[in-house]
Order: C-alpha cells, then sequence, then structure tokens
C-alpha cells in the first residue's frame, strides 16, 4: 500500500469497474428525469447514493424508494432495476463481497446516510479509483464500511407477497394508491377469509396490509413531490384528506 496516490485505473462504465483490482471502487454519474437502468447484476455488492433526487429501485422479491440523502445497498449478482425520478446527482461504490462481515449485505435495503457517511463517500469518489491503493483510499473504504455498518435502515421497501390473490391486491393499489377497501374488501378481492388473509400477509411480507399500504403510499408521494405535482394533489391522489395528513404520515416513516 503506496504512500501517495498514483494515476488512477480509468473504466468508463459499471460494468468494466467490476474487473479493478481494488477492494473498493466508485462511480459518479449524473441521470434525466426518467432514465432507467434496466435489469441487471453485479459481481459486486453495490451501494446506490442519491445525493440529490429519488430512484426507484426493483428485484423479483421487492420494490424500494431511494430518497436523497439515502442509499441502497444491493447484493452481489442480484438482478436490479433503478428507475430516476427527477433529475439525479448518483454516486456508487462497488464492494467486494468478501468486504462485509459474515452474513451482512445479503439482502437489498435502504440506508439513512449520516452526513460523516456522505463525506466519505464524496471523498473516495474524488481520488478516481488510484492504483496502486493510496494509503488515503484504504482508510477512507474502511471508513465507509464501517458507517454502513451502523447505518439505520429505512422503511422504505414494499416486500412483494407470493399468494396469488395477495398479489392481486397488491397490482391494484399499485394502481390506483388512494383506494379505500377495508381489509375485509381486500380479503374478498384476494379470495381469503379476513383471518386468512391478515394471517398470510404478514407472513409473506413481514409487514401488516395497514403498514404495507402506508409505505406504499409513501413510495407514490415521494415519487410524485419529486415531479413536482402540488402537495394537496398529491395527498388526494394517494388517499389521504389533507397534506398535513401525509406530511405527518411521511415523517414518521422517514
Amino acid at each position: 500500500m503506496g504512500q501517495f496516490s498514483t494515476s488512477p485505473l480509468r473504466a468508463t462504465s459499471a460494468d468494466a469497474l467490476q474487473h479493478l483490482p481494488q477492494s473498493v471502487v466508485s462511480m459518479r454519474r449524473q441521470y434525466q428525469a426518467g432514465d432507467v437502468s434496466r435489469w441487471h447484476s453485479h459481481p459486486r455488492t453495490q451501494l446506490i447514493y442519491a445525493v440529490s433526487g429519488l430512484m426507484m429501485a426493483e428485484t423479483q422479491e421487492a420494490r424500494w424508494t431511494v430518497p436523497e440523502r439515502h442509499c441502497l445497498l444491493v447484493p452481489a449478482d442480484l438482478p436490479h432495476e433503478v428507475r430516476m425520478v427527477g433529475a439525479v446527482d448518483l454516486q456508487s461504490l462497488y464492494i467486494a463481497p468478501d468486504s462485509f462481515a459474515e452474513g451482512s449485505a445479503r439482502f437489498c435495503q435502504v440506508l439513512a446516510v449520516s452526513d460523516l457517511l456522505a463525506a466519505l463517500i464524496a471523498r473516495f469518489c474524488d481520488l478516481d479509483n488510484p492504483w496502486p491503493v493510496s494509503e488515503h483510499a484504504h482508510h477512507l473504504s474502511r471508513l465507509i464500511l464501517l458507517e454502513l455498518a451502523e447505518a439505520q435502515a429505512a422503511p422504505l421497501a414494499l416486500p412483494f407477497p407470493d399468494h396469488p390473490g395477495l398479489r392481486r391486491a397488491c397490482e391494484a393499489l399499485f394502481s390506483s394508491p388512494s383506494q379505500a377497501l377495508t381489509i375485509d374488501g381486500w380479503a374478498n378481492e384476494a379470495g381469503l377469509s379476513r383471518r386468512s388473509f391478515t394471517r398470510l400477509f404478514k407472513h409473506q411480507t413481514g409487514l401488516s396490509f395497514g403498514e404495507w399500504r402506508q409505505r406504499l403510499r409513501c413510495q407514490a408521494a415521494l415519487q410524485a413531490v419529486a415531479r413536482g405535482t402540488p402537495l394537496a394533489r398529491v395527498a388526494a391522489s394517494v388517499g389521504y384528506d389533507s397534506p398535513y395528513s401525509l406530511t405527518a404520515m411521511m415523517q414518521r416513516l422517514l
């Protein structure tokens, strides 16, 4: 490990970065509204940090909202898709899976980015992947991993149930988050008793139906706000009587 940085090993794409010899490499990029990084995976764990803007990420099992000052940790080899809602200033790190403690970074999760973690990521990106790895870059990468281990998970994941009836209910809410059916009504739509509906939903998603619907409405509201929709219209579109009640719900979640 050298005392000073030497020339960076440059890579022109996320795919090329995977083959650099460093255990942690970085990339920063700006995206326009509507840009989509279609289904893909990486051999490294990816940290996707929204410096500003809003991203929507999806795997086969769940969907995540990633607002600014949050990051999404995507395990190695997990297929995912990322959509940009509004302009997004993105910083990404690609981390060798063996850099994490055993058992960690096995699942997708949204993490709140502290001021310290944000500064560490920005400084690491500034170094532009030096090789041989400088002492500075090495210690920055270790500090980033330590801060990630302490980062707070944000309740912004929407797990998908497997049961066809539950899936139909979820897809109906995706299409129209303001729907005000009772649990009895949704159970009937799913072809289940109320008791079976609530138990099965909790078992397959880890959330009550009410918690899941609240997260969905928060996701939909964040997207609408990022597109510039007035808050009163956003509230009505996701089933809230006033901007105040919507804001209170989002503050509780975020």
